[in-house]
């Protein structure tokens, strides 16, 4: 059997009108919707199975109301790299001050770059097989979520975070975040809170951590308590 069981764009029905007062929709209308999976076996070797390390910028932080801007990923395959994806998106809204002061971008760097509507179908086909790796994994994967429900897709992807091995791994650094992280392990970032910069700097703090804190952690099974979903 393999170990890749994913099933990219299954089709599954919802319910779809107002409730009836009863908790029950009304109509019995239903909507296709498409579920967007994947679930590694338990046995999964993390050092020679596909990881996607990724990173968004957005035009705030709620990610029910605000939109992603970009999206920066790598993929690496037993322990080396095998590709790239970085692409700006073009919001429906306009970039928050506060998110444009922190990312560098702006409203003018967005006008006519592609819409989410494109572009997450995209990335969700670029990465699909492999196991999602973010810092602070709940606010990435949470736009992702959120943009794929609004497409009318359903997402159930495994995630890990590196936030969550930090603060389990090494207790003794005061801050947990990536600027502490890269520090910790003398590492440069490219492009602080731009999408790809930050990812490689994930990237290299996962392998640090897989060489000395976590190296007695192989398989998926290992992992569960630092994932996110």
């Amino acid at each position: 059997m393999s170990l890749l069981q994913y099933s990219m764009f299954q089709d599954v029905f919802f319910p779809t009108g107002e409730s009836d007062g009863e908790g029950k929709a009304g109509g019995g209308d239903l909507q296709l919707q498409k579920l967007v999976r994947y679930a590694p076996t338990l046995t999964t070797d993390i050092r020679s199975t596909l990881l996607v390390f990724f990173d968004l910028e957005t035009t705030g932080l709620d990610d029910a109301l605000d939109e992603i801007v970009e999206i920066g990923a790598q993929k690496y395959l037993g322990g080396e790299l095998v590709g790239e994806w970085s692409t700006l998106v073009c919001p429906k809204q306009v970039i928050s001050a506060q998110a444009s002061k922190i990312s560098g971008i702006t409203q003018e760097m967005l006008h006519g770059q592609p819409s989410i509507e494109t572009v997450l179908p995209q990335f969700l086909q670029w990465m699909q097989g492999g196991i999602l790796v973010a810092h602070n994994a709940t606010f990435d994967i949470g736009f992702v979520r959120e943009a794929g429900l609004r497409l009318g897709m359903g997402i159930e992807w495994p995630v890990l975070c590196t936030l969550k091995m930090a603060r389990s791994l090494l207790p003794a650094l005061e801050r947990k975040n990536l600027d502490t992280l890269a520090q910790y392990y003398g590492l440069q970032f490219e492009a602080r809170h731009r999408s790809i910069g930050d990812v490689k700097v994930t990237a290299e703090v996962f392998h640090r951590l897989l060489e000395k804190e976590a190296e007695d952690l192989e398989t998926w099974q290992d992992f569960q308590e630092y994932r996110v979903l």
